[in-house]
């Protein structure tokens, strides 16, 4: 790879890092685990050819992908490996405002949901995340991902259906179901 090259990819680094942190950190809510993801994507475009960097249009869009796709599989890692167990989160303070018993059971949603995002085809999980995390619309999935927008509103009907079966009682799909 050529100086220039290795001069635009610190440039996008630069432009781009925090934005590749954000979309890291949204999935691993752990600050050295989104370092090392960030780390991690830029690695990645020092392996690329050239010729492949000539065929992205949106560097914003394909920087957030890649975080989403290398942060699922930090998490995919963790559970395999078992170093840091989902389910056993310790609860942080999301909102000061709520009470204990909301921390707890936001946190046991966001365990739960992780452990549903780690299980999910990866292409499932990273379109999932790109429209609901990231707020990208379908055609630009659809752009980022090779597909076309009826692809990914299929994909994303399917995977919403999986995680609301899987997530009966989480805040995030449906209505909460107290004991």
């Amino acid at each position: 790879m050529n100086s220039a090259m290795k001069v635009n990819i610190a440039k996008l680094a630069q432009q781009y890092g925090r934005k590749v942190f954000q979309s890291a950190f949204r999935i691993l809510n752990d600050t050295h685990l989104a370092e090392d993801v960030v780390q991690e994507v830029f690695l990645k475009l020092f392996k690329k050819s050239t010729e492949s960097f000539d065929k992205i249009s949106n560097w914003q869009g394909y920087l957030k992908s890649m975080a989403i796709s290398t942060a699922i599989d930090q998490l995919r890692r963790h559970k395999r490996l078992a170093e840091e167990p989902i389910e056993d989160e310790s609860p942080r303070n999301i909102d000061g405002a709520k009470q204990p018993l909301q921390q707890v059971l936001l946190q046991r949603d966001l365990a739960q949901f992780k452990i549903a995002l780690v299980n999910m085809h990866p292409q499932d999980a990273e379109i999932f995340c790109l429209r609901h995390i990231e707020g990208y619309t379908y055609q630009e999935i659809g752009g980022l991902l090779d597909m076309t927008s009826n692809a990914v509103g299929v994909c994303l009907h399917r995977t919403q259906q999986k995680l609301s079966s899987q997530l009966p009682e989480s805040q995030f799909f449906g209505e909460q179901k107290h004991v």
